[in-house]
């Protein structure tokens, strides 16, 4: 496994993982309206945009096998004085789970953290009714410190929860 940054050349690959993630992880609480037929031109234009026009302090990583690119992770480096830097997307394709991809985009993205801003902080907000997800975090090291609510493009509101490394 190769983990490497993104160019705009990944776009449409990482637009279409989060849409198959989405649909994968999120099927049940997000609205199934919006999982089967909203979520892939909406996941591309939101990826079109940030490629497009980036952040400043926005990275992506994606990690490839010999498949092609597999998961990324997307996070907004020092984007919080007291949190760090946010993590705001992490996926990685349903087959390729559980083989270390997700903890090796977080060691990598919290390197590059500490490396160019001096900030070994991360965080992220996860869906409460992700089990999967928190169960990963929590495994990784997470703790959860917060909560809040979401409302997501489906049109929505649902619990989600602050979890922090460092």
């Amino acid at each position: 496994m190769n983990i490497r940054r993104a160019t705009i050349g990944d776009c449409d690959t990482v637009a279409s993982i989060h849409a198959r993630s989405w649909q994968s992880a999120y099927r049940g609480i997000l609205n199934d309206d919006y999982l089967n037929n909203e979520i892939e031109k909406e996941r591309l234009d939101l990826w079109r945009e940030r490629f497009g026009s980036p952040d400043e302090k926005q990275v992506v990583l994606c990690a490839e096998s010999d498949n092609g690119v597999v998961g990324f992770l997307c996070a907004y480096l020092d984007q919080d004085v007291t949190l760090g830097t946010f993590v705001d997307n992490l996926h990685v394709l349903q087959g390729s789970k559980r083989s270390g991809i997700g903890s090796n985009l977080m060691s990598v993205i919290r390197d590059i953290s500490i490396r160019e801003y001096s900030v070994d902080k991360l965080y992220l907000w996860v869906l409460a009714m992700n089990a999967p997800a928190i169960h990963f975090y929590e495994s990784i090291g997470g703790l959860r410190k917060d909560q809040g609510y979401w409302n997501p493009p489906d049109g929505g509101e649902y619990l989600k929860f602050l979890y922090c490394w460092g």
